[in-house]
């Protein structure tokens, strides 16, 4: 949003800036807003987000059954596209004004715009982000995020009862995993007052859109991109781009709540389709709890249960495939994973060079999350 949401909620008290900093990590870490990010965590419900931001910018609060209910000659004044470009929802129409429900009602571009196609007087009204994902769905059928949708969902099922979290307690180390020479798993601890500490060459990012030629994609490159990542589907990109020219299979994970959703794939340097609506409970046995569970890596054919047959489905590969699953942990907690698939002997051999990456990967995010903290605050 334009408004600096995460500094006008710590004026008014409303969370804490411990709660802000991890809500700040789960922004960047699973690509939702500061707000859902909030939500999602307990800190504060949609309802006290929507009142607050109401209140603060003088502009009315719409109700979900508002969002829900809208005509069809009301839906008709704004085309799909438009909605979906600028995330907003017709309410309803009284000649020249047109009630419009957003994420953020100060962005006046958007208004400009709307006003401009719909030949109307907008008289903007301010909802949730999660809500107008979901409204967005359901009445234009614009296909919304699986996280924002699954954020809704989860809203709507602990409504009555769902309790504000206390202040949360930051650890006073954090806690790396590292492999040694030998290749024993160590853990190393850093005190926090260091935490996301790293300087950034003064390098741009490669265009992966115009990148071409046989040149190959080296570690050096791929360290240099991600220290210069400016969004987490950016470092997704550095890293799948990497894996699909080493391996045969390569593919990302978000580890969220309690699933484990698409986030990148790719086989013979192709994307493999339909990835990203990949998702899986981590509620019964498959190698991605296993290493969320025991944050190690796991290496060979995968034992036959369904959510292991789910996953091999959606790599497009076959029972008895070698694969490698790797952990990204990020202070004590798995947010991703990564599967490479190749020969065995292949993946024993380069299990240490996968480690390293996978560690750039969780310093790139960290990174990526004291930039955010700079700017919201």
């Amino acid at each position: 949003m334009a408004i600096k949401l995460g500094e006008l909620l710590l004026d008014e008290k409303l969370i804490t800036p411990e709660q802000l900093d991890e809500a700040l990590k789960s922004q960047v870490i699973f690509g939702i807003k500061l707000g859902s990010s909030l939500v999602e965590l307990g800190f504060i419900t949609d309802e006290q987000l929507c009142t607050f931001l109401s209140r603060k910018l003088g502009v009315p609060a719409v109700s979900r059954r508002a969002l829900s209910s809208v005509s069809p000659e009301v839906l008709a004044i704004i085309p799909a596209e438009l909605a979906e470009k600028y995330r907003v929802i017709p309410l309803r129409a009284e000649g020249k004004k047109l009630a419009l429900a957003m994420t953020d009602p100060t962005d006046f571009k958007a208004i400009d715009e709307v006003s401009f196609i719909s030949g109307k007087v907008i008289h903007p009204y301010i909802a949730p982000d999660v809500s107008i994902t979901a409204a967005l769905s359901k009445l234009y059928q614009v296909r919304g995020d699986i996280r924002y949708l699954r954020i809704e969902g989860e809203i709507a099922n602990k409504r009555k009862n769902a309790p504000i979290r206390e202040t949360v307690q930051k650890a006073e180390s954090i806690q790396i995993p590292m492999v040694s020479e030998s290749g024993e798993l160590l853990n190393i601890e850093i005190p926090m007052e260091f935490e996301g500490f790293a300087s950034i060459p003064d390098h741009q990012s490669v265009d992966f859109a115009s990148a071409g030629g046989i040149e190959r994609y080296t570690v050096d490159q791929l360290s240099i991109d991600f220290a210069s990542a400016k969004s987490r589907d950016k470092i997704a990109d550095v890293f799948i781009k990497y894996l699909g020219q080493e391996f045969n299979i390569g593919a990302l994970f978000i580890i969220r709540n309690n699933m484990a959703v698409g986030w990148r794939g790719i086989s013979s340097g192709n994307s493999i389709d339909g990835f990203s609506n990949f998702s899986m409970l981590l509620s019964k046995p498959s190698v991605i709890r296993d290493v969320i569970d025991s944050q190690r890596f796991a290496m060979g054919s995968l034992i036959q249960t369904p959510e292991n047959a789910q996953i091999l489905k959606a790599l497009a590969v076959s029972t008895g495939t070698p694969l490698l699953v790797l952990p990204i942990v990020m202070l004590k907690k798995v947010v991703a994973a990564v599967i490479v698939s190749a020969e065995m002997d292949a993946l024993g051999k380069r299990l240490l060079e996968l480690q390293k990456l996978v560690y750039k990967a969780s310093l790139a995010f960290e990174m990526l999350i004291i930039k955010n903290k700079i700017l919201m605050t």
